[in-house]
This record gives C-alpha cells, sequence and structure tokens, in this order.
C-alpha cells in the first residue's frame, strides 16, 4: 500500500511529462498475517474479490477475512465495502448498455421497415388514386361519346320515320293523282264498235 501511495505521489508531483494520466483500476490490497501493518504481508486480494468477513477489529479497523481461496487474513476495513466496485460492475454495465444499443437498433430498423412500408403505401394509393382518375375520365369520355352518338341515332332515326312518312304519302298522292287522271280520261277514250255480223 506504501508503494501504491508512493507512486501516486511521485505521479502527480512530477512535471516532466504533459500526457494526461488515469490511475489505472487494476488494483490489489495487502492481507496481512495480523490486525495492523506491522504484521508480515501474506497476499493480496484483486479489487471486485468476494470475501467473507470474520473478525473486527476496533483497535487498528482492521477485519479478518476469508477469500474464495480459503485464504484467511487482515486488510484495512476502509478497502472492503459491501457493494461491489465500478470494476466489477463495468461488464454487466457494458453487457446491459451493449443490450440496450441492440434493442435500440432493432427499434430503429423496425422505425424505419414501417416508414418505408408506409411511403411506399401511401405511393400504392396515390398511383392507384391516378390510374381511378384516368378510368374516371375515360368513361366519362366514352359516356359523352355514346351520348353524342345516340343524339345522332336518334336524330337519323327521326329523320328516316319523316322520310318514310314523305315518301308513303307521295307514293299515295302519286296513286290518287293517276287514279284520278285515269277515271278522267277513260270516258274520253273512243269506244270500239261491236261488229254485228248478220248472216
Amino acid at each position: 500500500m506504501k508503494s501504491i501511495k508512493f507512486f501516486l505521489c511521485l505521479l502527480f508531483s512530477s512535471s516532466s511529462f504533459a500526457a494526461t494520466q488515469y490511475v489505472s483500476d487494476n488494483l490489489s490490497i495487502y492481507m496481512h498475517s495480523g490486525p495492523s501493518l506491522e504484521y508480515r504481508i501474506i497476499g493480496t486480494i484483486e479489487v471486485g474479490t468476494a470475501v467473507s468477513t470474520l473478525k473486527y477489529n476496533s483497535k487498528t479497523k482492521f477485519m479478518q477475512v476469508k477469500s474464495s481461496t480459503g485464504r484467511v487474513g487482515w486488510v484495512k476495513s476502509g478497502e472492503i465495502q459491501e457493494q461491489p466496485p465500478a470494476k466489477s460492475l463495468l461488464p454487466e454495465l457494458q453487457k446491459k448498455y451493449q443490450e440496450s444499443q441492440d434493442k435500440l437498433k432493432t427499434i430503429n430498423d423496425d422505425n424505419k421497415q414501417a416508414l418505408t412500408e408506409s411511403e411506399q403505401a401511401i405511393i400504392d394509393k396515390d398511383s392507384l388514386i391516378a390510374q381511378l382518375d384516368s378510368e374516371k375520365r375515360a368513361l366519362r369520355d366514352t359516356i359523352a361519346d355514346l351520348e353524342e352518338r345516340n343524339m345522332e341515332l336518334d336524330l337519323l332515326q327521326s329523320t328516316k320515320d319523316e322520310r318514310i312518312k314523305m315518301e308513303w304519302l307521295m307514293y299515295g298522292g302519286s296513286v290518287l293523282f293517276f287514279g284520278l287522271l285515269i277515271g278522267l280520261i277513260i270516258p274520253f277514250l273512243p269506244r270500239r264498235k261491236k261488229r254485228t255480223d248478220n248472216w
């Protein structure tokens, strides 16, 4: 621990380096054989390692702990905490962040696809409306042509009827005229005398 403090003091007191430095999170704490710094160091415990607490020395503020490997020793109580450190939480947070990003990407992709489909549906609808309008105009023109043709046919039919009536009238008048003429002429025609043969 003293070497870590010395390293940090050396790092912050040095002015020969202009680059920004960050303290690494990969730190470890020393495990002592007794409840103070005067006892020898028997090992280290990496940051984020779970330990079981056994005894607490209120005088030196040291806690006796047991590591997952079964090693028992004493560490400063201020160097352990109930909540996991940020280093151990980081992978889980990164995983959750990546899952959130993946979900967000999926939602964005779904929204883009839905928007594309909606735009295509609008385009198809506009195209269908334009097609129906074109067909409507064509039918309207066809109806107008048929109505005009029907009027022409009605006019022709009416003219034909009048012409037929006129022809029959003229035919009847001609027959009557010639009949009267013949009726007037016949009485004036010379009659042949009957031959009388007397034997």
